[in-house]
């Protein structure tokens, strides 16, 4: 006698963390459970007619020649044994289960899931063929295999339907921690209220985002200079920590908090040595996983100086250009982008005296340059990168930025069977699987060739992926 699993339930939407239900072989992901449910199939191979419960009507030779028959049919089309399908996955047969999610399609051996189907409570269950099955209110996980003459085997081909969240990114905050960041400005856009520091105004930003990001984004930062650096006119106003001050690390905000100066300190001193702070910001981000996402965040109120090799008045009075080759090499090469805020910058040339400024340039516009080479310029024509004239429009660009950076990488913990038949949905709309992520809206394969274990939502999917933060991604054994 043929041994039967039947799995009673389904649940239709199952969280993330890469867990996924498995089902026999399945055509698409269009089909509604619910309806087949209320129609009575036959089973074209033996004429076998089936209702709802799943026992065959007057007229059938059995119900064991009904499943013997769809193995014998599935087998001339891929190998798939459509006969624990025809009689395991149809009808009920405990009275006290309610009634089945999931339905057989007897032509091909398809199971569907409906999208209205509800998350179970915590049970576990025994067929008589000794099958248990666990659910955990948000993952159900059915043993489809079928065993034949005492020996069990392994249906070729399964359906696996998970909700799935994106990968989480890595990314570095460089905070500008110069002299000038201790000027006071009008934070609230208010004149009638006290006017803070820059760096009071960059403290609270940095609080209110890496804890609304904090599950989000694992963030790290670093300072240029760090604390030890002197408000002399000499290179002890340009250290910077050839490691940085906060790895990145997950739901990182107190750590980040902790290692920065305090909201209202007054003992902030140096130049505006960026390039080595944005060095050792992507020297770390560098050593972390290369299948996750990386960003590094640039926050300054100055023109870069502190070139290195040079020393006084050209230390401090000349722009270090070299910054630019550094946020231009870690995105073309590293594929690393760079977002540029500036705080309070003037759109004008700076004058030539001697005051441990950059001379003769531009601030404007070589934060423009450098957001363009860092690879995700502002879609403003004027203004490429976020230039913050107070406190609000900082946290704007910070949440702008953050939200910009957060990656549309899922990865997929099993590889499927049928690369080819994969269906991805967000908020229940079919994404369709393109060819290029960088100029079409749809999804692709992140490895083309294989292994084909990570999916990249592109274009306005990508923008929908993040609104949603989720989507759901079905394999399936047959085209849709």
């Amino acid at each position: 006698m043929l041994g039967v699993t039947v799995m009673r339930r389904l649940a239709g939407s199952l969280v993330l963390s890469s867990l996924l239900v498995q089902f026999g072989c399945g055509d698409n992901g269009e089909g509604s459970a619910s309806d087949a449910m209320t129609t009575p199939g036959t089973n074209p191979t033996t004429g076998v007619s089936t209702s709802g419960s799943g026992v065959p009507t007057e007229g059938s030779a059995s119900a064991t020649d009904g499943v013997t028959g769809g193995m014998s049919s599935q087998s001339s089309t891929g190998g798939s044994i459509s006969g624990t399908d025809t009689a395991a996955t149809s009808g009920t047969s405990d009275p006290t289960a309610g009634t089945d999610s999931a339905t057989s399609a007897a032509s091909t051996g398809a199971v569907s899931v409906s999208d209205s189907a509800t998350t179970l409570p915590d049970t576990t269950t025994t067929d008589p063929g000794g099958t248990t099955t666990t659910g955990g209110g948000d993952t159900t996980v059915a043993d489809m295999s079928t065993g034949i003459g005492g020996t069990t085997e392994e249906t070729p081909c399964q359906v696996q339907m998970a909700t799935l969240k994106p990968v989480i990114p890595n990314m570095m905050l460089a905070l500008d921690k110069s002299g000038s960041m201790l000027t006071l400005w009008d934070h609230d856009a208010n004149p009638n209220t006290p006017t803070i520091t820059r760096w009071n105004s960059l403290y609270q930003v940095v609080d209110t985002v890496t804890g609304k990001f904090n599950d989000k984004v694992n963030f790290g930062a670093n300072l240029f200079p760090n604390k030890s650096a002197q408000q002399v006119y000499n290179a002890n106003a340009c250290l910077v920590n050839a490691n940085v001050e906060i790895k990145v690390k997950a739901k990182n905000q107190a750590a980040i908090l902790a290692g920065i100066p305090a909201a209202n300190t007054m003992a902030i001193y140096g130049g505006t040595p960026a390039a080595a702070g944005v060095t050792s910001a992507l020297n770390h981000l560098k050593t972390l996983p290369a299948d996750v996402p990386k960003a590094l965040l640039l926050i300054t109120d100055g023109a870069a100086n502190c070139g290195m090799g040079l020393a006084p008045p050209p230390l401090f009075e000349m722009y270090d250009q070299t910054l630019h080759t550094i946020v231009g090499d870690a995105f073309t090469k590293d594929k690393i982008p760079t977002y540029v805020i500036g705080i309070n910058t003037i759109n004008m040339l700076s004058d030539g005296k001697q005051d441990g400024s950059p001379d003769m340039i531009n601030p404007f516009t070589k934060l423009n340059e450098l957001a363009v080479l860092g690879g995700n310029p502002k879609n403003d024509p004027n203004e490429k990168f976020y230039n913050a004239d107070n406190q609000i429009e900082l946290s704007a660009a910070l949440d702008a930025v953050i939200a910009d950076a957060l990656s549309c990488i899922i990865k997929l913990d099993v590889e499927p069977a049928k690369p080819e038949f994969t269906i991805v949905k967000i908020d229940g709309v079919k994404v369709p699987h393109v060819m290029n992520c960088g100029n079409e809206n749809g999804w692709v394969y992140t490895n083309p060739n294989g292994p084909y274990d990570a999916i990249e939502l592109c274009g306005t999917a990508c923008m929908n992926l993040k609104t949603s933060g989720k989507a759901d991604v079905n394999f399936f054994c047959v085209p849709n």
